[in-house]
């Protein structure tokens, strides 16, 4: 078959970047939107709805320009391990455990993601690593966790513990499913893998909804406007960030996962009217520093960067 992902390689890579950074932005914005959802609907029938209206999205596009797409029988196993750990396995983990803790402490858990992810592709995916993309994601992960620290909430958190937990299980299930579907993407376009996604998500939620409740309601209220909401943002996400993953490596987009909590301490401020104290400003210079030094793959750069650092070290040792 056709090797796709030679297609998109030599895609302009600052649309990749931008691509991965609008996608987590956009995740960002989900975390309120299904806390207040899951006050109208159990987790079955919020991800059964959410994926149904996903799949309708996909579906034209599966039966016009990728119709002539054959799954091969040696990649069935791949694409339904894919499926089972996102979006199947990984919204329950996530929804329940938003029940549990509170945004902040899922927050500080969230910044395991990248670490995990660039650990897996280096031992499964065999790709390399310049030892400053570490360093790069060791100071963007004492911004993440500076930030949720810091992180004025007013949610109750009735067992955090389990919530925490339940979180991190979600994020070895996505990180899981970014492996898988960057190998996948050797034979197959990301859209694609995206769409099937979805697709088989929608069905999965919809068995088990039917197996826990045996039925559907729809509550007419803002909440159905939010589930709409999720819905299509699932299409929009999906597709920026696998093309994004298919595009870049894990090492240059794995950082970008640190914006997650920047985002959610954002759009909390600018929806629900949290304040940001300087403190969580000072976390979110720190997060984009880090995804900055982590970027630099020349040694060259990194040299004039620790320069720079170094010469403002002498200037205040010598003021002293």
């Amino acid at each position: 078959m056709k090797d796709f992902l030679s297609k998109y390689k030599n895609q302009n890579e600052l649309f990749a970047y931008i691509s991965i950074f609008i996608a987590v932005l956009l995740y960002g914005t989900t975390l309120t939107a299904t806390k207040i959802c899951l006050n109208y609907y159990s987790t079955p029938q919020l991800m059964a709805f959410r994926m149904f209206i996903s799949a309708l999205l996909f579906l034209p596009f599966l039966t016009t320009v990728y119709k002539h797409i054959k799954i091969e029988p040696k990649d069935i196993k791949l694409i339904l391990l894919m499926m089972l750990c996102e979006p199947c396995l990984y919204f329950i983990f996530e929804t329940t455990a938003l029940k549990y803790t509170t945004s902040g402490q899922a927050g500080i858990v969230s910044s395991l993601e990248p670490v995990i992810l660039v650990i897996a592709a280096r031992i499964i995916l065999k790709e390399k690593f310049v030892k400053i993309v570490y360093l790069g994601l060791f100071v963007s992960i004492l911004g993440s966790v500076f930030l949720s620290i810091s992180s004025d909430t007013s949610e109750l958190a009735p067992n955090p513990l389990l919530g925490n937990f339940l979180e991190l299980i979600a994020i070895i299930l996505t990180d899981t499913c970014v492996i898988t579907t960057k190998y996948l993407m050797d034979r197959y376009p990301p859209f694609f893998l995206a769409g099937v996604s979805v697709i088989g998500g929608a069905v999965f939620f919809f068995l088990l909804n039917i197996f826990t409740h045996g039925s559907f309601h729809i509550v007419v209220n803002t909440s159905l406007f939010l589930v709409l909401y999720l819905g299509i943002l699932t299409v929009v996400a999906y597709a920026l960030y696998n093309f994004a993953i298919c595009t870049l490596s894990a090492s240059k987009f794995s950082p970008f996962l640190f914006v997650l909590p920047v985002a959610a301490v954002i759009f909390g401020w600018f929806f629900l009217g949290e304040t940001i104290n300087i403190k969580q400003f000072a976390a979110c210079i720190l997060v984009f520093l880090g995804i900055y030094i982590s970027q630099i793959n020349d040694k060259k750069k990194f040299v004039k960067f620790t320069k720079k650092f170094q010469i403002q070290n002498l200037l205040v040792k010598s003021k002293k």
